[in-house]
């Protein structure tokens, strides 16, 4: 579950999820949403890390919006394969969407406002989109 918080210039994201991961997609599909509307005909795997948990959210989405310019594709979907901690922490997730023109422009994920907990029995995620 996500939901949009007020924000007087950009868009604030609270992403719910059971798990860490499972907010993470949350924090992505209200990210997919601002963008447009496609459908999950085209898939491509995504790996990012980084040297903490909140940067690796920041890295995470800002690395779905690089492959979204690139590639010209406005996504849709995203299910984490796997999130770990070593040396760094790392994401390898499969995101799915299709050549359609977005709805609006994310210019970028921010670290303002950026807040990661884990409340009673879910995790909650806030981001700040800059648009």
């Amino acid at each position: 579950m996500y939901k949009y918080l007020e924000h007087t210039a950009d868009i604030l994201i609270e992403a719910h999820g059971k798990t860490f991961e499972e907010a993470i997609e949350e924090a992505a599909r209200a990210m997919f949403n601002v963008i447009g509307n496609a459908e999950p005909k085209i898939k491509k795997n995504i790996h990012s890390e980084a040297p903490t948990k909140e940067q690796l959210v920041v890295y995470f989405l800002s690395d779905l919006l690089t492959e979204m310019e690139i590639d010209n594709i406005v996504f849709s979907d995203v299910k984490i394969q796997k999130v770990e901690h070593n040396k760094n922490w790392e994401i390898n997730a499969i995101v799915m969407g299709d050549h359609v023109l977005p709805t609006d422009q994310v210019k970028a994920v921010t670290h303002h406002m950026l807040e990661i907990k884990k409340e009673k029995n879910e995790w909650v995620i806030r981001v700040l989109l800059d648009v």
